[in-house]
């Protein structure tokens, strides 16, 4: 007798860059971009620890081109991934009702992106306030 065998579906090789996998592929290497940011920050930190001359060496390498360049690319991705992110959110939530009606996507996607942005304004002026 022949060994039963499961049909399996071919799958091309990039199948990951066609639609609608591309968007879902952006999104999860944008994350990649927060963690490398985060490294940065991590950096930062590690060489305030080893001491003035070693946090000096980190603050001339932010100040450089290619750092400039590398927090302009960054900041975009995080971004993207911010806003990505929130249009997430409605989708992996419990349906919301209001008054007997259901919250729509779009509002609930705005709220949060509200929300996160004034955090961010908060924060930043906490910290501008602090270090006056």
């Amino acid at each position: 007798m022949s060994k039963r065998r499961p049909y399996r579906r071919p799958i091309a090789a990039n199948w990951w860059a066609k639609p609608p996998y591309r968007a879902y592929t952006t999104r999860e290497l944008s994350g990649v971009a927060v963690s490398i940011y985060g490294g940065v920050l991590f950096a930062g930190l590690v060489s305030l620890f080893r001491g003035p001359e070693s946090y000096e060496t980190y603050l001339r390498f932010l100040a450089s081109p290619l750092s400039l360049g590398l927090h302009v690319l960054l900041l975009a991705a995080v971004l993207f991934h911010v806003v990505t992110w929130f249009q997430t959110l409605p989708k992996t939530m419990p349906h919301v009702v209001v008054g007997g009606e259901p919250v729509a996507a779009r509002t609930i996607t705005r709220i949060a992106t509200l929300a996160a942005a004034a955090t961010s304004l908060a924060l930043i002026l906490f910290t501008l306030w602090v270090s006056r």
